[in-house]
């Protein structure tokens, strides 16, 4: 556990610092000026690593909506002349970590745990211009380089014989999306936001969020069921898959675990604390 404790997360507990960050992050994107669907501005918001970006392009489609989210963006991460999360959906992120799950267990529970912790803005630090941006302490930023390099690239070849996503540009896409969802759902008439609603505190990031971490748990769970049964003969929980399916008939495609869940799949990388 030494090893990890940069890992190592407490669960969330209620702090105004959650939705003075969201509400940042929210009147800046307010701010973004508009260009047409046919020529979107694009507003930079970090630069990865070379020439890896993670940028808006505003306006977005839901502008198009019979009661139209004017303010919509398109979250994407690329190059300046590649886009590598051009109509992206769920589907394509739970695919995305259901194959690092069965590449390496420890590392889709780490992964989870740096998703949780963009869920909550505990690694976003405001810039040298003010800013609240994504960016990670060295330690999870060198531990994100390295199982990229050493588990993950290699790891798609070998049991997909894909090239996928490099981790860093998810996780800045993962972030972009939740930003993009809060300025959707905490919009008031007045133009302001109800960030302060504690009624209302997961809607938008947080269920986003956590709707990514949750599926891929439960449909790998059940896959790593079948994979000892069948090496073992024994009998397949079939109960793990139905479940799953049943979160997601009865919240309308959200499939949101609860601290309490989380804590007992994503263990030792997330804690109770005190």
């Amino acid at each position: 556990m030494a090893g990890n404790s940069f890992i190592t997360t407490t669960v969330y507990k209620k702090e105004q610092t959650f939705a003075e960050k969201r509400r940042k992050l929210f009147r800046e994107a307010i701010s973004f000026t508009a260009g047409t669907l046919e020529k979107p501005h694009k507003h930079l918001i970090s630069v990865i690593s070379g020439a890896q970006e993670a940028y808006f392009l505003k306006p977005g489609k839901e502008t198009l909506r019979k009661h139209p989210n004017m303010h919509d963006m398109l979250p994407v991460v690329g190059t300046q002349t590649v886009n590598y999360t051009e109509k992206w959906t769920f589907a394509h992120m739970w695919e995305y970590l259901l194959k690092i799950s069965l590449i390496q267990q420890e590392a889709f529970k780490k992964l989870l745990t740096l998703l949780y912790r963009i869920c909550y803005l505990m690694d976003h630090r405001e810039d040298e211009n003010g800013k609240i941006r994504y960016s990670p302490p060295e330690e999870i930023s060198e531990y994100i380089l390295n199982v990229e390099r050493y588990v993950l690239k290699a790891g798609f070849a070998e049991k997909f014989k894909t090239t996928e996503i490099e981790l860093s540009g998810f996780l800045y896409f993962t972030d972009l999306l939740a930003w993009n969802e809060d300025v959707k759902y905490h919009q008031t008439p007045s133009g302001g936001d109800d960030f302060t609603d504690s009624r209302r505190t997961a809607v938008g990031r947080v269920n986003t969020v956590k709707s990514i971490i949750s599926a891929p748990l439960l449909i790998s769970e059940f896959i790593a069921d079948v994979i000892d049964k069948t090496m073992t003969k024994g009998v397949i929980n079939v109960k793990l898959i139905t479940q799953a399916v049943q979160r997601f008939s009865q919240t309308r495609g959200l499939c949101v675990l609860s601290n309490t869940d989380l804590l007992k799949h994503l263990s030792p990388y997330l804690e109770a604390g005190a």
